[in-house]
């Protein structure tokens, strides 16, 4: 028995100090030139587990910011609850990269420890590590991080990082964000109105109401298109006006959507325009059938019946099953 207990103690050191060295070597590889060995070398070592976590805590010091990124990645995708005292030192690193890595990983990993490292790294001299830092504390959740990521929006430290900080407050879901947020719906930057509106729809507050609804003649299409989304989730599904209006927008991309939630709110009061898009826009026809149906409104059976003939064949199949729906609404 003392002889097999022997062996098989020998078997698993000798598995440990081969797996110490494939680890060993695959730190080594996260400095290689070539980007798809680094990555596959993060492959290894996530897949590795917590068996590789310690020598990735010392790679955080490598001199080679490639390792030290790589590492940081590695030990976000792990997961690794020893990891979070490492990764928030990293967050002072000397390269720009790696302390934005350090600070999505921190994120990913829901770290609430990190959450003053964090707030202090939304003062970073970088945008896209103050990006990282506010969309980590948005993953994060911990209301802590409200009233600093309000200030950091208000203060426009420099054009970039700003979308982050507005995604972090959409998703910390906390009312002290409206007004901060509907005065960016005035920014000349597309993207800052963009992020707003889908915050703004995430928070669902009516008290943005006003300001979503204008959002409706926004220049860019693709503010429209979340603005009507962001409409409905913050109550503003009693007034289809403004739903009604994006029916005829120039982006068939909002036509769409607007179909798409008239159908979701199931009031028949916008079977008339919905039958219209029907008729006349044959790029929503399919999306207009659709909401249709979950309407269930019978008024919409002879119009659905009689255009039948004249659609392709995806839209046929909308409109039979909309016509189903209908009837089975109205037994």
């Amino acid at each position: 028995m003392s002889a097999d207990t022997d062996q098989c103690s020998r078997s698993l050191s000798e598995e440990e100090e081969s797996l110490e060295g494939e680890i060993s070597e695959f730190i080594r590889s996260l400095g290689d030139a070539s980007l798809s060995a680094r990555w596959e070398a993060i492959s290894s070592l996530v897949d590795a587990g917590a068996p590789a976590v310690v020598a990735l805590h010392a790679a955080l010091k490598d001199p080679n910011k490639y390792v030290r990124w790589g590492a940081a990645e590695a030990l976000g995708r792990i997961g690794d609850p020893r990891s979070v005292a490492p990764l928030i030192a990293a967050l002072k690193d000397h390269d720009k990269d790696v302390r934005w890595k350090a600070a999505i990983s921190l994120g990913g990993m829901g770290a609430g420890e990190a959450v003053c490292p964090l707030i202090v790294a939304l003062d970073d001299d970088d945008p896209d590590v103050r990006w990282g830092a506010a969309t980590a504390l948005g993953e994060i959740g911990d209301e802590r991080a409200v009233e600093y990521l309000i200030t950091a929006l208000q203060e426009k430290k420099g054009p970039d990082g700003r979308d982050g900080i507005i995604i972090a407050l959409g998703e910390l879901r906390d009312r002290r964000a409206v007004a901060p947020l509907v005065a960016a719906l005035e920014d000349r930057n597309y993207e800052i109105r963009f992020e707003a509106v889908k915050a703004l729809g995430k928070i669902g507050d009516p008290a943005a109401l006003d300001a979503l609804i204008c959002c409706i003649k926004d220049e860019n299409w693709e503010v429209r298109l979340v603005a009507a989304e962001a409409i409905v989730r913050s109550g503003g599904s009693a007034d289809l006006e403004p739903l009604f209006n994006l029916l005829t927008d120039e982006s068939s991309d909002v036509r769409r959507t607007a179909a798409g939630i008239l159908g979701d709110i199931g009031d028949s009061g916008a079977v008339d325009a919905l039958i219209a898009v029907l008729r006349h826009d044959e790029e929503c026809r399919y999306e207009a059938a659709e909401a249709l149906g979950r309407i269930g409104d019978p008024c919409a059976s002879a119009p659905l019946t009689q255009i039948y003939d004249s659609c392709d064949p995806c839209v046929r199949v909308a409109i039979v099953n909309a016509l189903a729906q209908i009837a089975a609404k109205n037994r």
